[in-house]
């Protein structure tokens, strides 16, 4: 009987032993892995970010051109929030033509599972692109494909993250092992590149929000092509005129003849001179591209401006 008795408070005992056991994780962190089929400074001058936690702003930014923070792929941090947590990203792309109505819409939503770090990969495709004022998907759907589909992700069918999960898995077409010394061509071009000669005329045009400039494209091979910072630089000799530099970090396009190129680079010629007293002057354009590994390459080329303005 007396060992019947113990035998039962130790069962006892063991239940509430493993009733008390350490509870798990209740904090997770979301990452949300940003690609982009448009390129900066051709399709896009600038985009909106809006991050959203339990249905509250955490961050609201503008990464621009103009500032070098409009490059892809990049990361957005959802970091130890309670399991359940709400997490949003609303994407807005806009060209430079229209500052105020988006050409492209993307929101993606999912939620925090405690102990994990999941990643929620989200891409701007050229597809999804409308004209200004265009109807969009509504609410709660977004652009997906060319598509509206469901904006909110399961939780459960995300990867768990990985800084390699915006490694590029092959060859870089634009740098390939052993191909030589870095080589940058200067041309212009608003939606592709066109090659250009020493004085050959380009055609100044008047931005959209004000000032004048031209399109400079390049031509380049033996430098990565994604996160490379181009800087164009500019003088105008017969007025010993510095214009001010253009830097832009970009992902190039693929080219012929194993080069890549980049096109759209609005570099702007006024400033401390008035765009009068530069129309039909030469231009001393320098592009200089620096990648990821520290490699550079600079190109020349001497550019007259057109007499006329768009």
């Amino acid at each position: 009987m007396r060992t019947s008795l113990l035998a039962a408070f130790a069962l006892c005992f063991l239940v509430v032993v493993a009733g008390c056991g350490v509870a798990g994780p209740t904090t997770g962190t979301v990452v949300i892995g940003v690609t982009s089929e448009l390129l900066a400074g051709a399709d896009m001058d600038r985009v909106r970010v809006v991050l959203r936690a339990g249905g509250e702003v955490v961050r609201d930014d503008v990464l621009t051109q103009k500032s070098g923070q409009l490059f892809f792929p990049r990361e957005f941090f959802f970091s130890d929030l309670e399991e359940g947590t709400a997490v949003e990203i609303s994407l807005e792309a806009f060209g430079a033509e229209d500052a105020d109505r988006p050409l492209l819409v993307r929101t993606a939503s999912t939620q925090v599972l405690g102990g994990r770090k999941l990643l929620l990969e989200v891409r701007l495709e050229r597809e999804c692109m409308v004209a200004p004022g265009a109807p969009t998907c509504p609410a709660p759907q977004t652009c997906v494909a060319g598509g509206c589909s469901a904006a909110s992700v399961d939780p459960r069918r995300l990867d768990p993250y990985s800084a390699s999960w915006k490694a590029d898995p092959g060859p870089d077409v634009c740098k390939p092992a052993g191909g030589g010394e870095p080589i940058v061509v200067v041309g212009e071009g608003q939606a592709d590149y066109f090659p250009l000669e020493d004085l050959d005329e380009v055609q100044v045009e008047a931005g959209p929000q004000g000032g004048y400039h031209i399109f400079v494209a390049t031509r380049l091979k033996n430098l990565r092509r994604s996160g490379s910072t181009t800087v164009v630089n500019g003088f105008v000799p017969d007025l010993g005129y510095t214009v001010d530099p253009l830097k832009v970090i970009f992902t190039l396009d693929q080219d012929e003849g194993g080069f890549c190129k980049l096109s759209g680079l609005r570099f702007r010629l006024d400033g401390e001179r008035g765009i009068e007293e530069l129309l039909g002057k030469v231009v001393e354009i320098e592009a200089t591209v620096t990648d990821a590994d520290g490699d550079t390459g600079t190109g020349k080329r001497k550019v007259t401006l057109s007499r006329t303005i768009l």
